[in-house]
This record gives structure tokens, C-alpha cells and sequence, in this order.
């Protein structure tokens, strides 16, 4: 039942996103989502090392909003793109029906990996998907990696 509700629900957004023409997937709608993070984890690409961990709501929900995600372009991530480092974006897993709590751990919902010039990978739910940011969107990311 969960494996047939998980392929379900990645047809649905394969068809949301993956079919959009023009400027390409909405990456507005996963705002909320984002920001639902309890935990977002800032690692070096050169050393693997975490840099700093963000666990309070206004910290998470300001970097949300550095992100800029309705001025994204869909672009392809240019061939020898240096990566920078990752935001891994993490929360404890939803109470299901019939559960009172969560186990308490923290599980990946979601990465964002800065490349240099301006390029960003963003995976979400089994997506995969590259754009282009703004300038000042890359310098705030650039950042967290000093």
C-alpha cells in the first residue's frame, strides 16, 4: 500500500512539474514545504565537513526566504559545474494514521546544491531538477561556504 501510494504520488508530480513548458517547474509551490524544515545542514563540497546547522524556525524560514525560489530559471547545469556545497533541508516524518508521535529523528526532505556561477540543483521528493539563480541569490548562498 505505501509502495503504490509512493509511485502515485511521484506520477503526479512527474506530471505537475516535468510538463510544464517555458520557464519550467514552479519551485514557488515547494516554499511551504521548505520551510516546514526543522533542521537545514550547510556542507562543504570540497571537505564533506558540516559548516553550520540551522534549527531555529526564524533562522530556517529567513534562509527560505534568501532562496528567492519564484526567480529561479530552469536551466541546465552547465558541463564541469564546480559545486560549492549543499543545504540539506530535514524534518521527523509525518504522524501517520494510527501513530500519537514520531520517533523523533530527523529524515532528508529535501537538498539544494549551490555550483558556481549561479547554478542550483534542487531535489525534492525523487525530482531532480537544475536552474539558474540571481547573482544576489548565489552571493547570500556563497555565504554559509566562507
Amino acid at each position: 500500500m505505501k509502495k503504490s501510494m509512493m509511485i502515485m504520488l511521484t506520477a503526479v508530480l512527474v506530471l505537475l512539474c516535468g510538463c510544464q513548458t517555458g520557464e519550467g517547474a514552479d519551485t514557488s509551490d515547494y516554499k511551504d514545504d521548505m520551510a516546514k524544515a526543522q533542521e537545514i545542514t550547510v556542507v562543504s563540497a570540497d571537505t564533506s565537513e558540516v559548516l553550520e546547522t540551522m534549527t531555529a524556525k526564524e533562522d530556517i524560514e529567513d534562509f527560505v526566504q534568501t532562496l528567492r525560489l519564484d526567480e529561479w530559471e530552469s536551466k541546465e547545469l552547465p558541463e564541469g559545474a564546480d559545486p560549492v556545497g549543499e543545504f540539506v533541508f530535514s524534518q521527523e516524518e509525518t504522524v501517520k494514521n494510527g501513530q500519537t508521535e514520531t520517533d523523533g529523528r530527523l529524515y532528508d526532505m529535501a537538498a539544494v546544491t549551490l555550483y558556481e556561477d549561479s547554478y542550483i540543483q534542487f531535489e525534492i521528493s525523487g525530482l531532480d531538477m537544475t536552474f539558474k539563480v540571481s547573482q544576489k541569490t548565489a552571493d547570500d548562498l556563497n555565504r554559509y561556504f566562507k
